[in-house]
């Protein structure tokens, strides 16, 4: 047994010098650092809040949607929190392309976020809306953003 006194948090033993340390003492000093632990793991000590684990372990939430050809469509999405980006993209169509023979190009992208966003998609009530738009009359040079074509499978990532 140790001659001093105890350490402070875990009261492990102290050794000096003239100490004779027995194999017991060690037992013990181990079997409080493994309680230590054990206590710890088992969530009896808490760093974190359980609001705070459940924000950081899900940053991420993913959706999709099958285009119907509306020219306005507000989607659901049932995300639990207000993304702070969204990325919307045809999930089997180049993000865009060039018809070469109407010199038109269509995009399958879309990018928003609470303080500005690409053409024809946002995000209202905080996350829990998703506004696409399938608009092939206007254009911005000849560019037309289809986020809404018909039979194409869509898909949205929200980040928190």
């Amino acid at each position: 047994m140790s001659s001093t006194d105890k350490t402070a948090n875990l009261s492990l033993n102290q050794w000096v010098a003239s100490d004779r340390p027995k194999r017991e003492d060690f037992n013990y000093d181990n079997e409080l650092i493994d309680r230590a632990f054990t206590n710890h793991n088992n969530d009896e000590v808490r760093h974190i809040t359980a609001e705070e684990r459940e924000a950081w372990n899900n940053g991420v939430y993913l959706g999709m949607y099958f285009g119907d050809d509306q020219t306005e469509r507000r989607i659901e999405t049932g995300c639990p929190f207000e993304p702070v980006f969204v990325v919307v993209f045809g999930a089997s169509r180049p993000l865009s392309f060039c018809d070469y023979n109407s010199q038109k190009k269509y995009n399958f992208i879309g990018l928003a976020s609470p303080v500005s966003s690409t053409i024809n998609i946002a995000v209202e009530d905080g996350g829990a809306t998703l506004v696409v738009n399938q608009d092939l009359c206007t254009s911005y040079k000849d560019e037309y953003t289809c986020l809404n074509q018909l039979g194409v499978a869509y898909t949205y990532i929200m980040f928190r």
